[in-house]
């Protein structure tokens, strides 16, 4: 999910020591808004990698940054998630607070875009494909923080926080692929 943003070119992710093989990062700036794209891909089952990414109340256990998911919403009323992080970056530190509204399409898609907190605006989406045995998360999100972001070394630790956290869901997609019976 979102943290601190990008360069003004679209730029791939150059991996470091644990970061995942599988996952692909990029991050534009056009303006005040960001455009991050990432790629997962995992040995697992597109039922499983749509159940990972939908464990909202659990999110902030494997995902690097997340303190807190939870769906605020009331059962039956549309889907309303909060999620608060923080990246603590050199000297600086963000905390980001957003409230998501979100609209899911089992087992395939998953819609979000942002209806309070300190971003102005967020929008974007979850994409599943694959089969039986392996599966491919396409992520997309259009970002505008509402608080300065240092114009060029913001968008590197943007870069580098969004991989950590794809990282984050692609190991727990993993994890439980490997240990079924473990939610």
């Amino acid at each position: 999910m979102p943290r601190i943003w990008s360069l003004l070119v679209a730029l791939p992710l150059r991996r470091g020591a644990g970061e995942s093989a599988a996952a692909d990062t990029e991050v534009a700036r056009a303006g005040p808004s960001f455009q991050v794209r990432a790629t997962i891909e995992a040995d697992a089952s597109v039922e499983l990698c749509y159940a990972v990414l939908t464990d909202f109340d659990r999110l902030s256990d494997f995902v690097p940054g997340m303190q807190s998911s939870q769906v605020v919403s009331p059962p039956g009323q549309p889907l309303l998630l909060r999620q608060v992080g923080r990246a603590k970056p050199a000297l600086a530190e963000y905390t980001f607070d957003v409230t998501l509204a979100v609209a899911v399409d089992p087992p395939r898609e998953i819609t979000f875009r942002r209806v309070a907190g300190n971003l102005r605006r967020m929008d974007g989406r979850w994409q599943i494909e694959g089969d039986g045995a392996r599966c491919r998360l396409d992520y997309q999100a259009d970002i505008e923080p509402g608080f300065w972001v240092p114009p060029l070394i913001g968008p590197l630790l943007m870069r580098s926080q969004v991989a950590k956290q794809v990282a984050g869901l692609e190991a727990e997609i993993v994890r439980r692929a490997q240990s079924p019976a473990d939610p």
